[in-house]
């Protein structure tokens, strides 16, 4: 996600945007959830320390005129996107509205497609477009074939793993327990620890999956495994996240928020708290390394953590973030143990990161 920092006729714009999101084009009085949202927004991903107020509205007429760079243009349709889904109900009307500011700023966005077919219900089909986006990620050539999604969806169905599996990955579920054995304080060593501490077999052990970027996502971003911090972790990653920066968005959105059956396993209602929630976006959209392509866990496993961080651009989290996250604590507590107040504030870091 790639943010920048509005001119003030260029914020004006946008926030009247949102307000025309949210009140579906003036039609409908919006909710504090989400009045709370574009507030924060335009604190952490905007860098304005005093928020515009939002009324509801049409969309205003020079929303294109104003905002003509075609990343600036992208940002504020994924802004829209995510307001029409933080009030817990996929309105059609609200969607609509999304759809034609995309129309008028020339934008095609993936999380509009999939805005819409939440709008309609269609959430297996929206469970195969990100199935089909996570495998296009993982196949070595970028795009999925048959060889690809045979390999997913047998390492997706874990019953079928056993003692065979195993025997042929010893070599790898090896070199990861040796993680344990990195110095206290060590990327590595905490790493090992989130799967030990919350009982998930390493990759190469029965029962494991092949790829640890969520694992990894979870220790650098210091969220733990209670829900309320999985969907501050689905911000986390989306911010970091460039072209399909939407698909971790939404899902949490829709997993967390809407309580919307995506895939099998645990979703929830109503979990969002707008300003932790757009921090955690914030921090991973100034996170500078692209831990998924190209990465080299093995080749940072042995650095402090702290300074990993610190390379990565990763923020600390906030006071606030912190009482919201729960859960997990073995990442907060100790040499890995992150001290916001040596860093500046986020909207303030990435004020002067754009100045830099």
């Amino acid at each position: 996600m790639r943010l920048f920092q509005p001119t003030q006729a260029q914020l004006a714009a946008m926030v009247n945007a949102m307000g025309a999101v949210v009140s579906a084009g003036g039609q409908v009085r919006p909710i504090p959830v989400e009045l709370a949202s574009i507030q924060a927004i335009q604190r952490h991903l905007l860098a304005q320390a005093t928020p515009m107020p939002a009324s509801g509205g049409p969309l205003p007429q020079d929303l294109a005129a104003v905002i003509q760079d075609p990343a600036h243009r992208r940002l504020t349709v994924q802004l829209l996107v995510i307001l029409a889904v933080v009030g817990r109900r996929v309105r059609a009307d609200k969607t609509a509205v999304v759809v034609e500011a995309a129309k008028r700023l020339g934008i095609e966005e993936r999380g509009v497609t999939l805005l819409q077919r939440a709008s309609q219900g269609q959430f297996k089909r929206i469970a195969m477009t990100l199935m089909k986006g996570f495998v296009d990620w993982w196949s070595p050539s970028g795009k999925a074939g048959l060889g690809d999604w045979a390999r997913f969806l047998w390492w997706m169905m874990p019953q079928l793993h056993g003692a065979g599996t195993a025997r042929r990955h010893a070599e790898l579920a090896a070199r990861y327990a040796a993680l344990g054995a990195l110095p206290e304080g060590t990327f590595g060593r905490a790493l090992h620890a989130f799967y030990a501490d919350n009982d998930i077999s390493l990759p190469g052990q029965p029962k494991s999956v092949p790829w640890v970027m969520h694992e990894v996502y979870h220790v650098l971003s210091e969220y733990g495994v209670k829900l309320e911090a999985e969907m501050l972790l689905t911000a986390f990653v989306g911010g970091s996240l460039g072209e399909n920066c939407m698909d971790q968005i939404m899902f949490g959105l829709l997993s967390y928020q809407t309580g919307s059956p995506l895939i099998g396993g645990v979703v929830a209602e109503g979990l969002l708290d707008p300003d932790s929630y757009f921090a955690a976006m914030a921090r991973g959209a100034a996170m500078t390394a692209n831990v998924v392509q190209g990465w080299d866990l093995w080749a940072v496993a042995g650095m402090d953590l702290q300074e990993l961080r610190a390379l990565y651009g990763i923020l600390p989290i906030s006071e606030h973030e912190r009482a919201v996250v729960g859960g997990y604590n073995g990442l907060l507590t100790g040499p890995g143990h992150s001290t916001p107040s040596d860093w500046p504030g986020i909207g303030q870091d990435f004020a002067l990161h754009q100045a830099a």
